[in-house]
């Protein structure tokens, strides 16, 4: 059986002469102009779904790019509306639907990050940190608002998981969340915190009821979607 060639490629093989070839890719065109605008308009309407359905998603690119920082969404999941607290500020907000799953994001640079401690602590304490050094006091402070002194266990990311997200430093804390609607009431968190030394922080918060192996597989289907440059 020979091969299928386009109607475009067939003229290559066929002695024309030039007037009629000039007519024959004429009428091959106004043949499939229609289908091309099809095409045209579904991508053009992609888009706009994509700004209506992700409205905040442009601006939070923006500020991370400030930070040197890229994000990508992750497949699947969906734009969710954002959290602004005294203790969390949150900059972006995603969801798994059907999942009750949700990623929070934040992300601050080293004057962010100063303003930020200083919600936590005064004036002459913030003052003794390094700059590169100021997301842990900042992490740490916002696990203690979401589960409280006791409830949260907090390890130093590897060298390798730093590797992967081109972080100076990073930590990981486990939470035991307090029972809050602003939480939906999730009863388990995962506050991950990258730091570029010279340029800031970005911090993602995992909240679900299940801290078992799909949890985790939900962290792993997200967490990469952010990586310093």
């Amino acid at each position: 059986m020979s091969k299928f060639k386009h109607p475009i490629q067939n003229l290559a093989a066929q002695k024309l002469h030039p007037l009629d070839r000039e007519k024959l890719i004429d009428r091959l065109m106004r043949k499939f102009s229609p289908l091309i605008m099809l095409l045209f308009f579904v991508a053009l309407i992609a888009h706009g779904q994509l700004v209506q359905n992700f409205p905040q998603l442009k601006s939070f690119q923006q500020n991370l790019a400030a930070l040197n920082v890229q994000f990508a969404l992750p497949r699947d999941f969906r734009e969710i509306k954002t959290v602004h607290t005294a203790d969390l500020d949150v900059d972006y907000a995603i969801e798994l639907p059907n999942e009750n799953f949700q990623v929070w994001f934040m992300a601050k640079n080293l004057q962010q990050q100063r303003a930020k401690l200083k919600v936590f602590e005064d004036a002459s304490r913030a003052a003794t940190n390094t700059p590169d050094s100021l997301y842990k006091p900042i992490a740490t402070a916002t696990a203690i608002a979401l589960a409280g002194k006791n409830n949260y266990t907090v390890k130093a990311l590897p060298p390798e998981a730093l590797a992967l997200f081109h972080a100076s430093e990073g930590q990981s804390y486990l939470l035991n969340l307090y029972n809050m609607p602003i939480t939906n009431r999730c009863k388990y968190g995962l506050l991950i915190c990258l730091q570029k030394n010279g340029a800031g922080s970005v911090s993602m918060l995992f909240l679900s009821n299940d801290n078992g192996p799909d949890f985790y597989k939900n962290v792993n289907k997200a967490c990469y979607s952010v990586r310093f440059n």
